[in-house]
């Protein structure tokens, strides 16, 4: 594991193979920050940048999806002409601008899924999501790849997120995306527990592979359909160019409302509340 912390390092050396509820319940008492310096204030991605990371699981979200349908929502409902845009990884000071603005222009809402140290650092740019009518979920407090990790780890950056975000807008999210879309059965049951509901997606733009806004474009609107959730990012990590998504943005929305498709947030698309 990648460790960014002292304190945190020392934390999960000593219990990663230790009892889930025991890691729960020990960790409550945990202090886990980040103490290196940072580009421009920019918290970084613990986990790594996505394309490090993230690996093609084609099916798994899908079988796990059956297995807890009212708890984990890849997509909405196949009948009606709604999509809903999702974006991971900010608030980022660079590209998170951007994207609002081309909303804005379009009168289009979104989701976005936060990260807790960026949401806190640049809480001018949180508030601005919020107050433009943008749902804001949870992304985790540092991205980590939390499979790897223990429940006690996610139920640490679950609630640390949710208080920056309540502490910002006055809403605790009950949203949940886990960072690079990876997801246990031991997870969900848990977030569920916790009054969360766990959001996938079934539309990838891959702009976190930065192909241009041509190629982000194309590969939404070549597997968009009614009831998608589509992946995008309006952060990442801090050597990528994430410019291409918002340009790629404006043709989506374009073109999709050209077709009649409406643009709806996930709590709209898939029926669930935006706050717990």
């Amino acid at each position: 594991m990648l460790c960014i912390s002292l304190v945190g390092c020392q934390y999960f050396n000593q219990h990663e193979n230790g009892n889930p509820q025991d890691q729960l319940d020990e960790f409550e008492h945990t202090t886990y920050e980040q103490e290196r310096d940072l580009p421009d204030k920019q918290p970084q991605l613990e986990g790594g940048s996505e394309r490090d990371v993230r690996k093609p699981h084609p099916v798994s979200n899908n079988i796990l999806q059956k297995e807890f349908p009212n708890a984990l929502f890849l997509n909405g409902s196949p009948s009606t002409n709604q999509v809903a845009l999702t974006f991971d990884d900010g608030p980022d000071i660079r590209f998170t601008p951007q994207v609002l603005d081309v909303l804005a222009k379009h009168d289009v809402k979104a989701t976005f899924f936060l990260i807790g140290a960026r949401a806190k650092e640049h809480n001018e740019i949180t508030k601005r999501i919020h107050d433009e009518g943008h749902v804001i979920g949870n992304h985790t407090y540092w991205h980590p790849n939390l499979p790897k990790e223990g429940l006690g780890r996610l139920h640490w950056e679950l609630t640390q997120t949710e208080q920056v975000i309540e502490d910002i807008t006055g809403i605790k999210p009950r949203l949940f995306r886990s960072p690079y879309g990876a997801l246990n059965e031991e997870m969900i049951k848990m977030l569920e527990e916790k009054g969360n509901t766990v959001i996938g997606w079934n539309v990838d733009s891959l702009d976190w592979k930065q192909p241009g806004e041509d190629v982000v474009a194309d590969n939404v609107l070549s597997n968009v359909g009614f009831g998608s959730i589509i992946l995008m990012h309006d952060g990442g990590d801090w050597t990528m160019d994430l410019s291409g998504t918002a340009q790629a943005l404006d043709k989506i929305i374009t073109k999709l409302k050209n077709d009649g498709t409406e643009f709806v947030t996930v709590p709209e698309l898939v029926g669930v509340p935006e706050a717990k």
